[in-house]
């Protein structure tokens, strides 16, 4: 007795390689492809990603969009350019990089001609936004002291409004992508290197912390210039690297000081208001006397530089920047065993004088001896030295200071 043999079922299916589109015979039901190596070359197979959606899913989009949303119209992009975009989107990663990639919101882009204006809107350029501490823009309002960029709200194409009660994020990222066509956006994309959101954070991490040479992260990342074609997981893997962490360790980065974000943007908006340059200048080198604490940069300095950058103008605000100036310069005094006097190291390098035996040297900053001055009495002080080795001058900025003769 013979046994009887079954035979499977076979198919004739189209290879799903588009290389290939042959059809082929087989009796497996879920085979795609008419050999392995028309499967390894529809698996190996990049797939070409267009720039717009690239831009749509990216987070310098979607931040045009809540703004757009805000101003209740796509107008606030209106004659942009890919250098214009490309400065407000290397903005937009200066205030991600002070706020320590995510991880604080410190600090938020104030308007300085406002959005909300009466008979004009603030627009969406680098030229109108402040990088500013969140707490000074939140208390600011809709005040405008001057400069930055609006336009007149009777221009405006009512058919551009936008409404967050019925239009998604989604819907005006891309309304903001049509408005500003398709030629202009892929351009910025290009400079700008923008990627989908996941990507754009860590990205932006490792080019502000690479240091090529830092062996640590040149074995994480050889070349630096690879680190746009990387994958998220890879971008991930490359950052633990060079934090010299294992993959997953979550390390938080601390906001940045208001007195490197504000001396920053003095000297960014330099370019729109010359006037604003020789201050910034200025500002840098006293800022650099403090090494790296800051502890002179006040609260009311804070607010003053605000000031500042929001338009306020030279006119009003040149000697409260000569002061901010001054009492952010650190300066080293010279006290005698046994003697009150002070003497200002700097002044010292045009004067010979002896160094006497048993002095020590007493460190203190410019507005810490105006107060111990104020505190005691300048008649006090006058009284305390006990030979006129002093003379009160006044150094670049317009204060005065002690100084030997």
């Amino acid at each position: 007795m013979t046994k009887a043999t079954s035979s499977k079922a076979t198919r004739r299916p189209t290879c799903q390689n588009p290389a290939c589109k042959k059809r082929f015979t087989t009796s497996v039901a879920s085979a795609k492809y008419c050999s392995a190596k028309c499967g390894d070359a529809k698996r190996n197979s990049r797939k070409r990603v267009d720039p717009l959606d690239k831009a749509a899913k990216s987070a310098f989009f979607m931040y045009l969009a809540n703004e757009c949303i805000r101003a209740g119209t796509i107008e606030i992009l209106r004659g942009h350019t890919v250098e214009s975009l490309c400065e407000l989107h290397s903005l937009y990663v200066a205030n991600m990089k002070w706020n320590g990639f995510g991880d604080s919101s410190a600090y938020e882009l104030s308007h300085i001609a406002p959005v909300k204006g009466h008979d004009c809107i603030g627009v969406l350029y680098a030229e109108n936004l402040v990088s500013a501490p969140k707490s000074l823009n939140r208390a600011h309002g809709t005040r405008h002291y001057g400069h930055g960029k609006a336009i007149h709200r009777l221009t405006l194409n009512h058919k551009l409004n936008v409404d967050k009660r019925w239009n998604s994020v989604s819907e005006v990222r891309q309304m903001v992508i049509s408005y500003l066509g398709r030629e202009l956006v892929c351009s910025v994309i290009k400079a700008c290197k923008i990627k989908p959101t996941q990507r754009h954070q860590v990205t932006e991490w490792i080019l502000a912390h690479y240091d090529p040479s830092n062996p640590t992260h040149t074995a994480a990342l050889p070349d630096l210039d690879q680190v746009h074609n990387l994958k998220a997981r890879e971008l991930a893997h490359v950052k633990a690297a060079m934090l010299d962490e294992e993959a997953g360790v979550y390390i938080s980065t601390p906001p940045t000081h208001p007195a490197i974000v504000l001396r920053d943007e003095l000297t960014r908006l330099s370019a729109y208001r010359p006037e604003l340059e020789v201050y910034a200048y200025a500002l840098d080198d006293a800022l650099a006397t403090q090494g790296d604490d800051y502890s002179l940069f006040s609260k009311h300095h804070e607010k003053m530089l605000f000031d500042v950058l929001h338009g306020k103008s030279i006119a009003v605000m040149a000697d409260t920047l000569e002061m901010i100036v001054g009492e952010n310069t650190a300066h080293s005094f010279i006290t005698y065993s046994g003697k009150a006097a002070r003497y200002n190291v700097k002044a010292l390098d045009y004067f010979d004088l002896p160094v006497h035996s048993g002095a020590r040297l007493h460190k203190t900053s410019l507005a810490a001896f105006k107060v111990s001055i104020s505190v005691r009495g300048a008649r006090e002080v006058e009284q305390s030295f006990s030979f006129p080795l002093h003379e009160v001058v006044l150094d670049p900025w317009g204060n005065e200071v002690v100084a030997p003769f």
